[in-house]
């Protein structure tokens, strides 16, 4: 539908975010004993290797591979997924305000059943 393509996400700048989160979570485990150095380098590198990323969709189908792997990842997934969530939320209330406002009552009810259907 009109708004599950996510937006307005630049997905070389979402990437770099990724990548530091990512790096924090995993300095943040080594410290504290959770992860072994060598799985820390093994989730590095299942990351890296899953680069470029086209769009936030395919980010979110990689991060939830990888965090079947990693609890590492999985922390990062659910920020991602919250994220696209939100704007796709955010989007959708856009529409419908535009579709009241213009009195598309009927486009708006549409649009509000999109979302809710996961559209």
């Amino acid at each position: 539908m009109y708004f599950c393509h996510y937006l307005n996400v630049d997905i070389n700048q979402e990437t770099e975010v990724i990548k530091k989160e990512l790096a924090e979570l995993i300095i943040k485990h080594l410290r504290e004993n959770k992860l072994t150095p060598e799985k820390a380098k093994q989730l590095a590198n299942d990351f890296l290797s899953k680069l470029p990323l086209e769009d936030q969709k395919d980010l979110l189908k990689k991060l939830e591979e990888l965090g079947g792997n990693y609890e590492e990842a999985r922390e990062v997934y659910i920020d991602e997924l919250a994220k696209a969530e939100n704007e796709k939320t955010q989007q959708a209330l856009t529409l419908m305000r535009g579709h009241i406002e213009k009195g598309n009552i009927d486009e708006a009810v549409n649009t509000a059943k999109s979302l809710n259907s996961g559209g």
